[in-house]
């Protein structure tokens, strides 16, 4: 504490302090002479180490004498600014300078200024200004080329749709209507990928815009259902839409964006959905005076995505897994757009997920309210009938029932003709060596009664609904019921 330091010791601290790098350091008189400069003035100006300099003639525009005195000629003291530096060839260096005036009697001198050489960091400025208009100009004609090259596209696969449909009105065997069914297919597959690529180009170059306009909110979902209803029935599960009552008819918003959003995420979840059901569930969480909000929630039972996965999941040309477009195609955009179109809207995406278990994506979307149209007779209103809480079995129907309503007619009958083979891998854990044990179940099945029929449909559904406990119980009761039928030799 207190110590001193002897004048060597600080006039050898005042020298290091002028050794700043990249700083050139002028300590100037009234009249400009620089009376003290470090070594950077030197070496960057190219001035000798004892040649008289004056601080006017090096910062030309920054000073000007007035009385015999230096001053500041429209410059900020104390702060930094952008000026020309002039070197002894009367060239000049841009450089970022800092200037203060001194107290003569404390400090001996009128001036300070402190320059830093800033050349190099406007060229590499320069360099990434032009950088970045080259890569926006790549973009843009990247852009306009994908947009053309799927016009083209769009074009012959439309073609080809319209042949395929114009055939299957014609005289056809199974096998060649089972062959043009498949030529639709990959063509409305193809559409699809075409769609979203074009919409990705038009988002990516900031075409993309959000119209509003009225709409019928309930006409919307029923469309959305209807559209879809074909694919979820193929696969055999289960679709159930619920629409909270408050919701309103009429709103103003982007209908064709809302259900593109809704669509994609629809169809992702019945892609991955092989058991069980998809839930479209719609409530509003805000109401404005002028808007309101609208939350969105479609949950599946399918695949599932690992916690450590999930944020690949709206990232351009990405999928969680690489094996999933082997198994189920897409491009890697759907979800992507979804999260640009809602952002757009006004709203979010997020997802909840684990593996194996199922998924549950959600967004929101702002509308706004427009008056209620009186001008709609009720009797019309009435004759309108939605298709929510599709899926929904009521209480007088059997519990064997529902496997009915889980598919189209070709698959209830493949789920027939393995429903025994699925009772026996529940036990063995083991889906390929069931297929030994199958045979024998159905000439003993085909022989039995309904009771036994409606006991195995029974444990299927338990199957598919992944109570696997009740499952195994279920088939003792049905294993119990063959002893008592056929003996328990054949049991």
């Amino acid at each position: 504490m207190g110590e001193f330091f002897s004048f060597e010791q600080r006039m050898e601290r005042y020298r290091s302090l002028l050794d700043v790098p990249e700083e050139m350091i002028f300590f100037f008189e009234p009249d400009g002479f620089v009376c003290e400069r470090n070594h950077l003035v030197t070496s960057q100006l190219e001035y000798e180490e004892e040649e008289a300099l004056f601080i006017q003639e090096i910062f030309r525009s920054v000073f000007e004498v007035e009385d015999g005195r230096v001053k500041l000629a429209g410059k900020p003291e104390k702060e930094r600014f952008e000026t020309a530096v002039y070197r002894k060839n009367q060239t000049c260096i841009t450089a970022s300078a800092y200037i203060c005036f001194l107290d003569e009697e404390e400090t001996g001198c009128y001036g300070m200024c402190c320059a830093r050489n800033i050349g190099k960091y406007k060229e590499t400025a320069k360099d990434l200004i032009s950088a970045k208009v080259e890569v926006e100009e790549i973009h843009k004609e990247r852009n306009e080329f994908v947009a053309n090259v799927t016009h083209e596209l769009r074009t012959p696969v439309n073609g080809v749709m319209g042949l395929a449909q114009n055939l299957l009105a014609t005289d056809l065997t199974d096998e060649q209507k089972e062959s043009i069914d498949i030529i639709k297919q990959c063509c409305s597959n193809m559409i699809k990928i075409i769609n979203n690529i074009l919409d990705f180009s038009k988002l990516q170059s900031g075409k993309f815009t959000i119209e509003y306009n009225e709409f019928s909110f309930h006409q919307m979902m029923d469309k959305l259902v209807k559209v879809n209803m074909p694919q979820v029935e193929e696969k055999g599960i289960k679709l159930i839409c619920n629409v909270s009552a408050d919701i309103p008819d009429r709103m103003i918003g982007d209908e064709l964006r809302i259900t593109q959003v809704l669509n994609n995420l629809l169809s992702n979840a019945v892609k991955f959905t092989s058991v069980g059901q998809i839930v479209i569930n719609v409530v509003k969480t805000v109401d404005l005076d002028e808007e309101f909000e609208l939350f969105f929630m479609v949950i599946d039972t399918g695949i599932g995505i690992a916690e450590e996965e999930m944020d690949k999941l709206f990232k351009s040309f990405s999928q969680v897994d690489a094996s999933i477009t082997r198994r189920f195609g897409g491009t890697g955009l759907g979800l992507s757009i979804v999260k640009d179109l809602v952002e757009m809207m006004g709203g979010s995406v997020n997802v909840e997920s684990e593996k194996g278990r199922g998924s549950t994506f959600s967004f929101s979307v702002r509308v706004k309210k427009t008056e209620p149209d009186t001008s709609i007779e009720t009797e019309n209103m009435e004759e309108s009938s939605y298709l929510f809480n599709l899926g929904n079995i009521s209480d007088e129907e059997e519990e064997g029932t529902e496997l009915y309503i889980l598919g189209s007619a070709e698959n209830i009958k493949e789920i027939n003709s393995n429903m025994e083979k699925l009772v026996i891998c529940i036990e063995m854990e083991n889906w390929d060596r069931a297929d030994t044990f199958a045979d024998n179940i159905k000439q003993l099945v085909a022989e039995d009664t309904m009771n036994l029929k409606r006991k195995a449909f029974r444990l299927q559904m338990t199957v598919r609904k992944g109570a696997h406990e009740a499952a195994i119980e279920q088939y003792d009761e049905l294993k119990k019921a063959l002893i008592e039928a056929f003996g328990e030799e054949e049991g």
